[in-house]
């Protein structure tokens, strides 16, 4: 037994003594001065640019030439428009991660699809490994957007810090984000830089609204518009210190929950899409597996309702995926884009025009305020018409999918019945090589005999035995005559059925009438969602009210500009209320309340009138210093709560594809065919007594 062992031994320690002999000579040559003097000549003579740097601008030409091309044109701005927020003002930083993100994906997916293209060959499993590899995608783009954006934050975090240090020497809000810059990582250096042009240009008012507009989160927003009101009214001391400085602290108490919290859920909800996807790999080893033990599960993955619980089992999958992605992506930044939505587009045709009509409510009805207040609430970019359009077109496509899959499942019934090998009553186990060929055999002398009784009327046991006799080719004996008639004749009659039963039509309207309803659901949930995130937000805005009601000057329509801009679920009431403020503050606010009914944000908006008609901001907002160590410590608590409930929910559907799989596509079926093979035993056990 050692002997055996020995070999192996030995050549694993000789194969690691010399990597690290060869580890040993590399590290030794690259810091010896030969090395030295090779990578200082490298630099110095012209046209001989690092490998690094040869690598990037072959990457810079093939974006170049990736952009000639339609498809990849469009597939590089969509990673663009994920990745132009973290990047200002650097177009060929810009390109190169673009190209890095891109090639990365396209290496894994093109590793993972060669072995599985290569062992698989049935056309349904590799139509479910190309949805798995298409959803690997969107996976990788999501880890890459949300590392970077996890990266800038942390980045910020020692900016601020960085800000406060500089301030306490100069006393200069420029000087401060200068030096700050000055030392900071790269991406954090850009966003330095341009809040420092943004401080010192002539035009900073109009500067500061170009980059709040393209800031990537809403504390680069902060830091920067209190920096401008800083820089352009000065800091004021308080009986708390310096405006500015405490400003800086609420941005980096804010910013540590936000980072806490983000890394708390991501850790929570972490391969739960993963988990979802798996069915998509298990399905044919299963249905292998299944076939190899209980034979009779062959011919179930084989029929109609087979065929139907794969594609369930495709539907609940991508449901999953879908819930999962709008689970995790609550607290993203909607992106804005100047293409125009295909809604829009399809809504332009007459006919579109004059169904979304028909079918949508009438302008005014409480049908159509309550749509509207759930797009609303979901901060959707559709119009009220441009939601029935695609309301319709999913209604349809619906339709038309579960029509297609009735026709599809009776197409490959009757192939079925056709080509399937015709096995015998009492099978206990697997065809021996000589029965498989003699059950094909079978099969086809019934295709023969179901050819041949189109031309014969009438058709009856008697002239199927007839033509039995008559065909050269059949080796069936005369006692098993009749039993070989009646299973022509009920293939006769299952291929003489109809193709489109009335019920199939009937699921097919119901299917229509999920799909046209399936929209509304999916804005329910967001909305079931968002409303998690109303309370985290309230005190967000009035961590930002606490940070600016010290200041002088500030108004009531500058704290609403300010917290239209740290806002998300209350962004559209918010820009409402802005708009119609000069016509009359207090008809805005109050239309403000109704627009958003959130009892602690109505708070706020009572206070906020208060603050116009009689009192200071100061005044109106002086409880929030007071309870602000009882609030710390409440928004600890909802913050997990919070959590929780994401993270329940998220495990509720990662997993449901999963059970999915073992129940709807194993175990279930496996105990419906067990029982009718038992009731079918038990019956020829019957005949037999």
């Amino acid at each position: 037994m050692i002997q055996e062992w020995l070999s192996p031994l030995l050549g694993i320690a000789t194969v690691l003594f010399l990597a690290a002999v060869a580890a040993f000579l590399w590290l030794s040559r690259r810091d010896s001065e030969v090395a030295a003097v090779r990578r200082y000549e490298a630099l110095r003579k012209p046209g001989q640019a690092p490998r690094k740097q040869a690598v990037y601008s072959f990457m810079q030409q093939l974006y170049s030439v990736c952009e000639q091309m339609p498809v990849l044109r469009m597939y590089l701005l969509h990673l663009r428009r994920r990745l132009v927020i973290l990047r200002l003002g650097d177009e060929w930083k810009l390109r190169l991660e673009v190209m890095k993100s891109a090639l990365l994906m396209w290496l894994v997916l093109f590793l993972a699809a060669i072995p599985l293209v290569l062992a698989v060959r049935d056309p349904y499993t590799l139509a479910m490994l190309g949805i798995g590899l298409w959803v690997g995608h969107g996976i990788l783009s999501d880890m890459g957007v949300y590392r970077l954006e996890m990266r800038l934050l942390r980045q910020l975090r020692l900016f601020l810090g960085d800000v406060r240090h500089h301030y306490h020497r100069h006393g200069m809000v420029d000087e401060a984000v200068y030096e700050s810059a000055d030392s900071a990582p790269y991406e954090m250096a850009l966003h330095g830089q341009e809040l420092y042009d943004m401080l010192t240009d002539s035009d900073a008012e109009d500067k500061l609204a170009q980059y709040v507009e393209h800031a990537p989160n809403r504390y680069l927003q902060g830091l920067a518009g209190l920096s401008y009101l800083i820089k352009e009214h000065g800091d004021q001391q308080t009986e708390s210190g310096s405006v500015y400085l405490k400003g800086l602290e609420k941005l980096s108490i804010e910013l540590n929950l936000e980072l806490l919290r983000r890394e708390r859920l991501s850790f929570l909800l972490q391969g739960l899409t993963v988990i979802a996807l798996l069915p998509l790999l298990f399905t044919r080893p299963i249905e292998a597996w299944a076939s190899h033990f209980f034979p009779a599960m062959d011919t179930f993955y084989a029929s109609a309702f087979g065929w139907a619980a794969k594609l369930c089992l495709l539907v609940v999958v991508w449901l999953c995926y879908v819930l999962l992605r709008n689970l995790s992506e609550l607290d993203a930044t909607a992106r804005p884009t100047s293409r125009k939505r295909w809604e829009q587009r399809v809504y332009g045709w007459p006919w579109m025009r004059w169904l979304a009509h028909r079918l949508g409510p009438v302008p005014g009805s409480r049908e159509a305020e309550r749509i509207t207040r759930l797009l609303k609430d979901t901060a959707s970019p559709l119009r009220l018409e441009w939601f029935y359009v695609q309301r319709i077109v999913a209604g349809f496509a619906a339709f038309l999918a579960v029509l297609g899959l009735f026709v599809s499942l009776h197409a490959a019934e009757r192939h079925q019945v056709l080509y399937s090998p015709v096995k015998p009553g009492t099978l206990f186990g697997q065809l021996s090589p000589e029965e498989e060929t003699k059950a094909r055999e079978a099969a086809a002398l019934d295709r023969r005999m179901l050819d041949q009784l189109k031309e014969v009327r009438p058709r009856s046991e008697n002239s199927v035995i007839s033509l039995l006799r008559k065909d050269p080719a059949a080796q069936v004996k005369e006692d098993q005559l009749r039993e070989a008639a009646r299973r022509i004749l009920g293939k006769l009659e299952k291929l003489n059925k109809p193709f489109l039963a009335w019920w199939e039509a009937f699921l097919a309207f119901a299917a229509g009438w999920g799909g046209y309803t399936l929209p509304v659901g999916i804005r329910l949930f967001q909305r079931r969602m968002r409303q998690m995130e109303m309370k985290h937000e309230v005190d967000q805005l009035q961590a930002v009210i606490a940070m600016l009601a010290g200041m002088d000057r500030m108004s009531v329509e500058q704290l609403l500009l300010w917290m239209e801009q740290f806002a998300q679920v209350f962004k559209e009431p918010l820009q409402a209320c802005l708009l119609h403020f000069e016509q009359g503050e207090e008809q805005a606010l109050a239309q403000l309340k109704e627009d958003a009914p959130f009892l602690p944000f109505v708070r706020i908006v009572e206070k906020l009138e208060m603050a116009s008609q009689h009192l200071t901001i100061r005044q109106a907002f002086d409880d929030l210093e007071a309870e602000q160590a009882f609030a710390r410590e409440q928004r600890k608590q909802e913050y997990e709560q919070l959590i929780e409930q994401k993270a329940g929910w998220g495990r509720w559907i990662g997993f449901a594809p999963l059970m999915t799989l073992i129940f709807g596509y194993l175990v279930i079926p496996l105990v419906v065919v067990s029982l009718h093979q038992m009731t079918v035993y038990y019956d020829q056990l019957q005949r037999i007594q």
